[in-house]
């Protein structure tokens, strides 16, 4: 698969498990405010919050028609290797939050 087409699958699930540890095990004020700027961004509502920059992103993947990974031929038996090399991945460090390899096989689950 392509990498932006890649990205974009990825992207709003990615948001959408960084603001459940956000909000939930990994507690954090600040980034969840920043998220909350996205939302009202990307919505251009003034009382979004994150969850809906995360929906307003799910219906532009699908109103751009971005493929799924499972499109491109991935499996769930692809997932610890992919895993694997993402924590060693430049990306993650850009991450605002450290993901369990629950949580990244969560995103991948979600993008399929």
């Amino acid at each position: 698969a392509a990498h932006g087409a890649t990205c974009a699958a990825l992207l709003p699930h990615v948001m959408a498990v960084n603001l459940q540890v956000i909000r939930g095990r990994d507690s954090n004020v600040d980034l969840a405010a920043r998220f909350d700027e996205i939302g009202r961004i990307l919505t251009g509502n003034p009382a979004a919050v994150g969850e809906d920059g995360v929906a307003w992103l799910m219906d532009l993947c699908e109103a751009m028609e971005v493929p799924s990974l499972g499109s491109h031929g991935l499996t769930h038996a692809d997932f610890p290797a992919l895993i694997e090399k993402a924590i060693v991945s430049s990306s993650m460090k850009g991450n605002p939050v450290q993901l369990t390899k629950a949580e990244m096989t969560e995103i991948l689950k979600r993008a399929m």
